[in-house]
């Protein structure tokens, strides 16, 4: 039986999956990599809301990207998931699980029958003189995860399991990218994650309701462009204008406002942590996501925050395998690591 597991990210208008196996002493080996396109609606804050159109396209997509494995690892990480700091009595994790529909219901915004729950733990502390365990309580609406895994069965494929996108971003980086303590900040199409992470476990996860595709809109009604030429302004010049080019005065100006909003929210969210954990203090910044290759992001949040920030490279954790068009593969930038993140806890 194949020892590979593929992991599918339901994007905005793409969906990206990246077939990993075990590997050897040079870590998980990239095995395939491919993306299809859907039509924009029918994937929404990656919740699949065409099943027709999307299972269409996973049938594509294993048609063409020669896939060896059907076995599939989901990400979930829109506004539709919760997420929060918990602290529990320690017990084994299976009877934690079992009891968190009891502890948890007046945290959730939804009726708790409503809502599919996991826990993270993070670590074990001392709480009124007993044991506890420090972690972070995931909450999914059940109707969302049904989607997704509905459409993935009906293409004929198998989901293992179904993980949070903003530990898959981390489990894709690299050693030395998840070394000391980080702010994570992955900017997707309509959502954007801000992690805090100590030496790759996740400690505190922030969602944003706004990503790229929010910037190219507002690129487009600042300067009367179509959505085309203003998302071509975005990728092409970010926050630096071209004399020669009348469009990137005012779409630099966009750019350059989301990037500060961009920098304050990952500001504000470090001095939160820092402020409950003094002794954890963040130590730089790494970008992921197909939003974090805007031009002029990296030197305007290492300017304003003052601390040294990296951009994921998505071969870092990776060997790439000889079926893997490495050029097409690198030139897709971060945006195939939500895809790569969650294959590791299968794989690896």
């Amino acid at each position: 039986m194949s020892k590979s597991i593929v992991g599918l990210d339901f994007g905005h208008g793409v969906i990206r999956a990246a077939e990993v196996g075990p590997g050897g002493r040079r870590g998980p080996v990239l095995l395939r990599y491919h993306e299809v396109e859907v039509p924009a609606d029918a994937i929404k804050e990656g919740v699949v809301a065409d099943q027709v159109a999307v299972v269409a396209a996973l049938r594509w997509l294993w048609a063409v990207g020669d896939f060896s494995t059907k076995r599939v690892q989901l990400g979930m990480g829109s506004q539709q998931v919760l997420i929060r700091e918990l602290l529990l009595p320690a017990m084994p994790m299976t009877h934690l699980r079992e009891s968190l529909p009891f502890r948890v219901q007046e945290m959730l915004p939804l009726p708790v029958e409503h809502a599919v729950l996991d826990y993270y733990p993070v670590e074990e502390v001392e709480h009124e003189g007993e044991p506890h365990l420090r972690g972070l309580l995931v909450a999914a609406t059940r109707e969302s995860v049904v989607a997704n895994t509905s459409a993935v069965r009906e293409a004929g494929l198998r989901p293992v399991d179904v993980d949070l996108i903003p530990f898959a971003v981390i489990r894709s980086h690299s050693e030395q990218d998840q070394q000391g303590v980080k702010a994570y900040l992955h900017v997707g199409a309509v959502s954007t994650s801000i992690i805090v992470a100590d030496r790759g476990v996740p400690q505190f996860v922030r969602m944003l309701p706004s990503g790229g595709n929010d910037l190219t809109q507002a690129i487009g009604d600042r300067t009367g462009v179509r959505a085309d030429r203003a998302e071509e302004l975005k990728r092409r010049f970010g926050t630096v204008s071209d004399p020669d080019e009348p469009d990137t005065r005012l779409s630099s100006s966009v750019c350059a406002e989301a990037a500060g909003d961009l920098v304050q929210a990952v500001r504000s969210t470090v001095a939160f942590w820092e402020n409950g954990h003094p002794e954890s203090l963040v130590d730089g910044v790494v970008l992921s996501g197909g939003g974090s290759m805007l031009r002029g992001l990296a030197d305007v949040m290492a300017q304003s925050t003052g601390l040294p920030v990296a951009t994921s490279r998505v071969d870092g954790r990776f060997s790439i395998g000889s079926r893997v068009d490495e050029a097409s593969f690198l030139a897709a930038g971060a945006a195939p690591a939500v895809a790569l993140g969650l294959t590791i806890r299968s794989a690896a």
